[in-house]
């Protein structure tokens, strides 16, 4: 099964207001999300489909990267 995880060097933090904030701690880059975009990322990583628009976007920056599960 192909699934997503975060990048090694990628953490994620959920805000209070119900957003996240993902930071690169090597460039330092910094991605604000908003709460439904939080919500799909969860999903995401949860094993849902990495085909999506979302995924794909997240996968091209480098914020996430395949792989399987096993």
């Amino acid at each position: 099964m192909n699934t997503v995880k975060l990048a090694p060097q990628v953490t994620l933090t959920l805000l209070p207001y119900g957003g996240a904030v993902l930071v690169n701690g090597v460039s330092l880059a910094i991605a604000e999300c908003d709460e439904p975009q939080r919500l799909a990322i969860n999903e995401l990583l949860a094993g849902g489909a990495p085909e999506g628009q979302l995924a794909q976007l997240l996968i091209a920056a480098g914020w996430v990267v395949r792989g399987d599960a096993g």
